[in-house]
Formats: C-alpha cells, sequence, structure tokens
C-alpha cells in the first residue's frame, strides 16, 4: 500500500480536505500524537471578510491572472478579491474558478489533458486549476505552521489528500498527479477515502464527544458494526465498516452514494429566485453585483447549517435588496418586492428592508429532493450489507449539521441509532485523514466497487463469441476485444492483496507489450466494448534487447488499497517498472 513515507524520518503529518464546496487542513506532529492520538490542530477560523460567516473551512474557489496564469488568491480572498474586481471592470483579465470538484464525479473522460471552464466560461487545463487549489492549501498550513516556530524539511511530512470512497481509479489519480504538480513529493503522499477517514476519527472519539451516543454502545467497540455517510457540499459516500478488534476495522460492502450533498438545496434556492425575478435577473446579479451575490449564497449558507425543522414558523435572512430591486427595474420594469408579491409565493414570502422571511414549510421544501435521494441511497447500501444487525449509522460531513437531514434519516431509519461528532463533523474527514496518515493500515480490508479485466484475443469459439469479434485467417480465427476478468466487483480482499496476471509477446521480435486494464459496474462483461465497459488505462512494457523467443512479462495489480498500484515485472531480465501513477494515460 502507498504509505508516503514510514520511519523516524517522518516529523508530521498534514492533511488536505478538498471537497466541493469548502476546504481545510488539519495537522499533528509524530511527538503529539503518540502521546494524544486526537491532539490535532486545524486552523481554527477562516474569516469570510463579511459580517455574517466565520467557518472552520474556506470556499473552494481560485482567482488566476489571465495574462500570466499565475495564481492570485484561494477561499474567501479569492471569492472578495473577485466581487472588487467585477466592481472595478477587470473581470476579463482574471480566471475565476469554483465549486469545480464535482467534475471529477460527473464527468467520464477524465484525464491530465482535460480542461475546466471558470464561472465566464473561458478554459484552462484543469489539473492546472486542481494542483493550484492544492497549492494554496499546502502553503496556508506550512505559513501556519511556521507561525508556530515549527521548523520541518519537506521530507519530514507526509501529506494525506482526501477523496471520495466513491470515485473512480481515475479521479484518484488525477488528485494525485495535482497534488505532485502542487509540489507535494511522490513518495510522501496517501490517498485518504473520506467515509473511512471520519469513521477512523470516530473510532478515536470518546462516547461523550458524540451526538446519540447510547449506553453501552461505541463505535469503536470490537465487533461493532456501523455505516457511515459523509454528507458533504457535494456528494454524500456512504460505506458500512465493521470494527472487529482493536486497529482492525473491515469494509462490509463497496462505498456507493450520489450528488445530493448541499450544493443540491443551494440550486433549490437560486431556482426559488429565478422564479420570483426570472433566470436573466440572478445572471445579472452573479456578474455585475458579484459581492452582493456572494453575499446571498453565505447568508444561506448560514441558514441551511442551522434551520430547525420543528420550530420557527418563519425563516429570515438578509437579501442584496437594493442590487436585487435595481436589476428588477431594469429587466423587469417593476421593484423586487412587487415581483415577489407577483410571483407564487407571495403568501410565502415577506419584505422588511433587506431582510426576506420565508415560510418554514416553503424553506423546508428546497430540501425535499436532497432528503430523498440520501434515504434512497443509504436503503441501496443496506441492502448490500451482509448483516442484518447494522442498527447504528454514523453522520459526518459539513452538510450532516442539518437538522432538516437528520430528522429525514430518523424518520426514514426509525429503529437505528444516528451519532454525530459533537464538535464539529464537518473536520472528522480532515482529522480523521490525519489519524490514517499516522496509522495506514488502520482499515485492514475493502470490499472491491467494480469488476477488473483485460483486453485478450482468445481462439475464436463459434459456440461463444460474436462472428462480429473475428479476425484473422488461414485456418486460424480469434476473437478481438474480449474482456477476461481478473478481479470481480463486491469481493472482500485485503490490504496490499496482489493479483498476478501474465502476458506475452506475440510476434518476434517485439520491443514492447502492451497492457490495457478495464473495468465496469455491470455483471458478465463479454467484450471491453459492451456497455458500462471502460478503458481505465493502457501502457507499454518495454522489452529489453527483443529477441525471435517468446518473452513473458508478469503484471502485479495491488487491490486492498485506497489506491490500485501496479507493477509489470519483465521475466528474463527482472527489469521492474511501477505504473500506479500512469494509468490516465
Amino acid at each position: 500500500m502507498a504509505t508516503g513515507g514510514t520511519g523516524s524520518d517522518i516529523l508530521m503529518v498534514a492533511a488536505i480536505d478538498f471537497g466541493t464546496t469548502y476546504s481545510g487542513y488539519a495537522y499533528s506532529l509524530k511527538g503529539e500524537y503518540e502521546k494524544d492520538k486526537l491532539n490535532i490542530h486545524a486552523n481554527q477560523a477562516w474569516n469570510s471578510g463579511g459580517k455574517s460567516l466565520m467557518s472552520l473551512k474556506t470556499p473552494t474557489c481560485i482567482l488566476i491572472n489571465k495574462e500570466n496564469k499565475e495564481f492570485e488568491s484561494f477561499g474567501y480572498e479569492a471569492e472578495n478579491a473577485y466581487a472588487d474586481i467585477v466592481i472595478e471592470d477587470e473581470a476579463d483579465n482574471y480566471y475565476f474558478f469554483d465549486r469545480f470538484k464535482m467534475m471529477l464525479y460527473t464527468r467520464e473522460d477524465i484525464s491530465t489533458n482535460m480542461e475546466i471552464e471558470d464561472i465566464r466560461g473561458n478554459s484552462l487545463p484543469a489539473i492546472d486549476v486542481f494542483a493550484a487549489a492544492i497549492g494554496a492549501l499546502r502553503q496556508h498550513m506550512m505559513d501556519h505552521v511556521k507561525k508556530q516556530r515549527v521548523n520541518l524539511q519537506p521530507h519530514e511530512i507526509k501529506w494525506v489528500l482526501t477523496v471520495p470512497a466513491m470515485w473512480t481509479d481515475k479521479a484518484k489519480e488525477f488528485m494525485r498527479e495535482s497534488a505532485e504538480k502542487a509540489g507535494i513529493r511522490k513518495d510522501r503522499l496517501v490517498i485518504a477515502l473520506e467515509p473511512e477517514a471520519a469513521s477512523i476519527y470516530c473510532q478515536h472519539l470518546p462516547p461523550d464527544k458524540m451526538t446519540g451516543a447510547i449506553e453501552g454502545f461505541s463505535v469503536a467497540d470490537d465487533d461493532s458494526k456501523y455505516l457511515v455517510i459523509d454528507i458533504g457540499g457535494g456528494t454524500v459516500d456512504i460505506t458500512a465498516h465493521h470494527k472487529v478488534c482493536e486497529d482492525d476495522l473491515q469494509e462490509l460492502c463497496s462505498a456507493s452514494g450520489g450528488a445530493c450533498g448541499g450544493t443540491t438545496v443551494d440550486k433549490e434556492f437560486l431556482t426559488l429566485f429565478e422564479n420570483i425575478v426570472q433566470e436573466r435577473v440572478m445572471e445579472t446579479l452573479a456578474k455585475e453585483s458579484t459581492a452582493s451575490y456572494l453575499d446571498l449564497l453565505r447568508e444561506f449558507e448560514t441558514v441551511k447549517r442551522t434551520i430547525s425543522s420543528t420550530k420557527r414558523q418563519k425563516i429570515n435572512f438578509t437579501i442584496p435588496f437594493t442590487d436585487l430591486t435595481a436589476h428588477c427595474l431594469r429587466f423587469l420594469e417593476k421593484e423586487f418586492k412587487n415581483a415577489v408579491e407577483d410571483s407564487e409565493y407571495h403568501n410565502q414570502i415577506t419584505l422588511a428592508g433587506d431582510k426576506m422571511r420565508m415560510d418554514k414549510d416553503l424553506m423546508k421544501s428546497l430540501f425535499n429532493a436532497a432528503c430523498t435521494n440520501i434515504v434512497k441511497e443509504i436503503r441501496s447500501v443496506l441492502q448490500r450489507v451482509p448483516t442484518t444487525s447494522l442498527k447504528t449509522f454514523l453522520l459526518v460531513g459539513g452538510f450532516s449539521e442539518c437538522p432538516i437531514i437528520q430528522d429525514a434519516i430518523k424518520q426514514a431509519f426509525p429503529e437505528v441509532h444516528i451519532l454525530i461528532p459533537r464538535d464539529d463533523p464537518g473536520l472528522a474527514v480532515v482529522k480523521g485523514a490525519v489519524l490514517f496518515g499516522h496509522k495506514p493500515d488502520f482499515i485492514t480490508s475493502r470490499i472491491t466497487r467494480c469488476t477488473y479485466g483485460r483486453r485478450i484475443r482468445p481462439l475464436f469459439d463459434e459456440s461463444k463469441h460474436d462472428v462480429s469479434k473475428r479476425v484473422g485467417g488461414d485456418g486460424e480465427y480469434r476473437c478481438r476485444d474480449v474482456f477476461e476478468e481478473f478481479m470481480e466487483k463486491d469481493r472482500k480482499v485485503q490490504v496490499d492483496e496482489v493479483v498476478k496476471v501474465e502476458y506475452h509477446t506475440v510476434m518476434n521480435p517485439q520491443s514492447s507489450v502492451s497492457v490495457a486494464i478495464y473495468y465496469t459496474y455491470k455483471d458478465n462483461a463479454k467484450y471491453v466494448d459492451d456497455e458500462g465497459c471502460k478503458k481505465l488505462g493502457e501502457f507499454s512494457v518495454p522489452i529489453p534487447d527483443p529477441t525471435e523467443e517468446r518473452r513473458y512479462v508478469d503484471v502485479e495489480f495491488k487491490f486492498g488499497g485506497t489506491e490500485l498500484e501496479v507493477t509489470a515485472t519483465e521475466r528474463k531480465t527482472g527489469e521492474r517498472i511501477q505504473y500506479n501513477y500512469s494509468l490516465l494515460n
């Protein structure tokens, strides 16, 4: 398993939680960890620069100078700087990227060559944007550490980068490539899976630090089983864990989830405003009154995290009334208050100065789709868990703080105990990632999410092969594009479990052997071009001093870790090459 280095040379573990909406970091020194594992440091408060929001994380957004393509600022600083740039009419001179992590979940054509558009439709290579963002978090943390009078050399720091467990291998590799481009050493970097990291953190929390804890039970108890539900800004990421005994945590089913995090509620909120004032008014607010637009989103973020589903009948929050009125007069020829009165919500929304008062039921309705889809994803995972004794849910992630989400889960699963880290569930992932960095073998086995195979050309068999796949002649026909499985999905694999696959030359002499890896989430794939079967990567293994004799290559696939590792050995010379970071080629 890629552990990012071990031994006495590692003096600090630093973790970066690169989120869809918010990002942050945490770290702990080796000496502190050995005395108290929970002595983990995080930036205590990122200042939004406004009056309403102090956050333990900062927005995942970045400002880049268009002329020289150099990094300008990240997080709240980038938001505020871009708002000023818009006022000064200089937006054409900058790129502003916001909430871009989701592209690694939604896109299938992930590669180091793909591009990403900023909010104005201008493109840059995606890996440059991701690397700049990771680099900004890395530098912010290093500056923070220096202020604490801690001086370390680069090789003395192990970095942990968190990714959703349900991401594809390609997406994970892309994040690794981005981190390396940001200046993090390859041999000092390890990938952590977000729900796993949160689970590890909660393994170390005493029961009195967990909301919903019941006497006589802890997720840290031997033989305890529970579902980990990481509800973040973009996605919900779910897995099931079995605490076998001390330092032995096993996955019960493969991780899964969907795009039903907090941003789905943001979209419903903005859609409501578009229904009142039309889409062009909101687009203009975002482009020409950016500061006001960001203030509106920040205000809603505060409301979204704390709204109660049982108390107040009216929800009050501040809106950019002056700018909304100006844009309504421009496009609708009426004031914002008149647009509200003329809308379908006139009985549910009232205005008082720069305050909007919304009926609780209307506000709650913005959460309906997210609640429904989160419950659906939980049910899907439970159907795959090979046990009926799983009666505990562990909720983590920033959006898990929302009472409406908590109540929806409790109503859907009334017989289940809901546990939530008391202090800040949004930091459970990044603090758990620090613990994972100190002890990466805490998870001892995982469940494969997909079936892996290779492309082969066996002798054509008309009883089982499609005639359209037949190639060759002169009495020997072969079948092209056959998918030969070497690891099936939903299989329990130990960490660092190795599968060895033999390849050989087919022509003489042959200077290299091609290795093509495919994967599918479907059952019984026959060909690599079947629906749902996708290429993970392809690379060539060089054959030194090729001869007329058949040469063999042994390719080892190492499963069970947070990343798939691939090593090829040319059998005659013993030359060994690791390809785990080259799958995107």
